[in-house]
């Protein structure tokens, strides 16, 4: 049996700069362009219009200037409560009442990163700022690894970019 190309609809790579008006907003570069059947947004750059984009697929894309980026940081999943020493007491009546914080705070403890993204304060109104957080990894994994460097690396460059566009840098 032989598929033809139109029917193959489903599959097909879609073309980002489909979402957006031309005149409004041309894709000149991409700096997360996510993994297909993700609920990660992707996000271009205009930078002929000094513009940059969130694409949530399905939806409507959000376009902002430039100078919207206001802050923009690297930020790993961790608890300040690690350098705590409690007793074994209080340990087990921390697991009791919860057990995912007790995991996390074990996990700290062993030079784990539990997760990291990229934090983006972003003016979405007149008096109103918003967070935007990309996630870049979401399992546990040793800080000393060459998997970690190879995550940061790419936390650092998407970083690099919104610095760049918020005159950060």
């Amino acid at each position: 049996m032989l598929v033809r190309g139109a029917d193959m609809g489903l599959f097909k790579k879609k073309n980002p700069q489909d979402a957006f008006d031309p005149d409004v907003f041309t894709i000149t570069d991409t700096i997360l362009d996510p993994p297909r059947f993700t609920f990660l947004p992707a996000i271009y750059q205009d930078a002929t219009r000094r513009k940059w984009a969130v694409h949530q697929r399905g939806g409507e894309p959000k376009i902002f200037d430039y100078a919207d980026v206001l802050q923009c940081e690297v930020a790993e999943a961790g608890d300040p409560e690690a350098d705590e020493a409690p007793s074994k007491q209080e340990f087990a009546q921390r697991i009791l009442a919860n057990p995912a914080k007790a995991a996390k705070i074990n996990a700290a403890k062993r030079n784990m990163c539990l997760g990291m993204g990229v934090v983006v304060a972003v003016q979405t109104g007149k008096d109103e700022v918003s967070k935007l957080e990309i996630p870049v990894m979401t399992d546990e994994v040793k800080r000393d690894s060459s998997l970690y460097k190879s995550y940061r690396n790419v936390a650092e460059k998407i970083k690099a970019e919104f610095d760049a566009m918020g005159g950060l840098a």
